[in-house]
């Protein structure tokens, strides 16, 4: 799957420094719930996790690369499908540097068109830290809405958007 500027391609056990830099990286963690990585190891189990997930039809889970390049710049994902598997959860981060550049933009249109045309999803939910205004402001940019009132039971500093075809 590629955009006007990037290619999205799976995860690879090459992708080992970049995955460390993107899950070590304070500026990406502050607003996601989980630990900043300390070591290489457990990049390269995260990875590992990801390969097994494709297996097992778990998770689709994107490199995002420039077009003229192989090197990762952020991840987008697919994850946490519905029971009867019409709904699934997006998300995304992409290294400080690439910040502020449409990247992610390109991908998740791409991958919301991925969603409704190819895998046939009936909606795709985002949840996002409240005070991530970098993260809300694209999911609205890319015709996500915010449901108001719904809370996550895991994060209740998340809020949840939604996008349905």
């Amino acid at each position: 799957m590629s955009t006007s500027r990037l290619a999205l391609r799976r995860l690879r056990t090459d992708d080992l420094q970049a995955i460390f830099a993107l899950r070590s990286d304070e500026a990406v963690c502050r607003y996601i719930d989980r630990p900043v990585i300390q070591h290489a190891d457990e990049a390269a189990a995260f990875i590992e996790r990801i390969v097994n997930g494709y297996a097992n039809n778990d998770i689709y889970y994107w490199a995002l690369t420039p077009k003229e390049g192989q090197d990762l710049i952020g991840t987008i994902c697919l994850w946490n499908f519905s029971a009867d598997g019409t709904v699934a959860e997006v998300g995304y981060e992409m290294l400080p540097m690439h910040h502020g550049k449409g990247y992610m933009h390109e991908a998740l249109a791409a991958i919301s068109q991925y969603c409704f045309n190819t895998l046939g999803l009936t909606a795709i939910e985002a949840f996002t830290h409240h005070a991530n205004t970098a993260s809300r402001q694209l999911l609205e940019r890319n015709g996500f809405i915010l449901c108001e009132g719904r809370v996550d039971p895991d994060v209740t500093a998340n809020v949840i958007y939604k996008k349905g075809r």
